[in-house]
């Protein structure tokens, strides 16, 4: 049986993404979305795109609200 990898608990190297919806049900702002879009269009919270999807990169913002970890 052959081991298979690619899952690694760590979010910073990692590299796991939530749509910003998902985003905003993490932290308590499932109906206020709208807070989480613009935070996206200033630039505050990283996102990346993968194929046409939007998302936010946790690894990225773990590392931004850590920066003693960078």
């Amino acid at each position: 049986m052959s081991e298979e990898s690619g899952f690694d608990p760590d979010l910073v190297t990692g590299g796991y993404y939530v749509t910003p919806q998902r985003f905003a049900q993490l932290i308590g702002l499932t109906d206020r979305q709208a807070i989480v879009q613009r935070w996206i269009d200033q630039g505050a919270i990283p996102t990346r795109c993968i194929g046409d999807q939007l998302l936010v990169d946790l690894g990225a913002l773990l590392l931004m609200t850590q920066p003693d970890q960078a």
